[in-house]
């Protein structure tokens, strides 16, 4: 299966970044910067990015997908900044996954150093070095897999809370929802796309989106390819929409850029 090729492929650049760079010193480098941002009232700016009354868009940074293939050919990454602050994007999602998604580190510290936007590292997280690099390189968020992870979430979780990272928990069916809500996990995104079969379906955000309690920060991930559908995900209770590929099809549609601001009264 294509996500334990993921997984696989990770360990070993998960081993080579530490060979460069041991767990030591990244792991003091993180804590130097969670340090100085405690001296003064922390608050992790991508929770607070989603914690909005509208429906908040966490736009992504996304070259390419298993399943799609290269989707943007011309993957600049400042074109996209300047397109996504055009559209008032609440919060970023930068893929670092090299092998299937094409995402670099590098692409968060660029970003990083342009915006004050919350950034979410999205990621195939399966070791404490990456949450890590993710303060390192300028994340407030990081994505946990669920179905990676499994029973071990809990740790990953509270590594993460520790480091001031605000862990987005991606489940995608109900056994990984109880896994999410027994370890209090603030924000849980529903990934309508199985990373199995890699088939898509709205519906799974429907049914899952009824089954979290109404404190929690519900994200719709996948699936949202026009507006029909990102009216649905409001319409199904998300507080929250990640969206790559629709928009990443459209960044020089000038046509597309005036119907998103006009539909969300940006």
């Amino acid at each position: 299966m294509i996500l334990d090729e993921i997984v696989k492929k990770k360990r070993i650049s998960v081993t080579k970044a530490k060979e460069k760079l041991s767990m030591d010193v990244i792991k003091k480098e993180a804590l130097k910067i969670v340090n100085e941002e405690n001296k003064g009232i922390y608050k992790n700016t991508f929770l607070q990015a989603l914690k909005k009354d509208k429906l908040s868009i966490i736009g992504e940074f996304k070259k390419a997908s298993p399943s799609k293939g290269i989707i943007v050919q011309d993957f600049d990454i400042m074109k996209i900044l300047e397109y996504y602050e055009y559209m008032g994007i609440d919060a970023f999602s930068i893929l670092t996954e090299e092998d299937y998604f094409k995402g670099k580190d590098e692409y968060i510290k660029s970003i990083a150093s342009k915006s004050s936007l919350p950034i979410l590292r999205k990621d195939f997280i399966i070791d404490f070095y990456q949450i890590y690099e993710a303060k390192v390189l300028g994340a407030s968020g990081i994505l946990l897999i669920a179905s990676v992870l499994k029973e071990e979430l809990g740790k990953f979780y509270d590594e993460a809370k520790k480091f001031n990272l605000e862990p987005l928990v991606e489940v995608h069916n109900k056994e990984e929802l109880n896994i999410a809500l027994k370890f209090d996990c603030n924000i849980i995104g529903v990934n309508n796309r199985d990373l199995k079969t890699f088939k898509v379906s709205l519906e799974t955000g429907k049914e899952l989106t009824k089954l979290i309690p109404k404190e929690k920060i519900k994200v719709f991930e996948s699936g949202i390819m026009d507006f029909e559908s990102l009216n649905k995900a409001r319409e199904y209770g998300a507080d929250a929409a990640l969206i790559g590929e629709f928009f990443m099809r459209n960044i020089d549609n000038e046509n597309f850029k005036d119907e998103y601001r006009s539909s969300f009264n940006v």
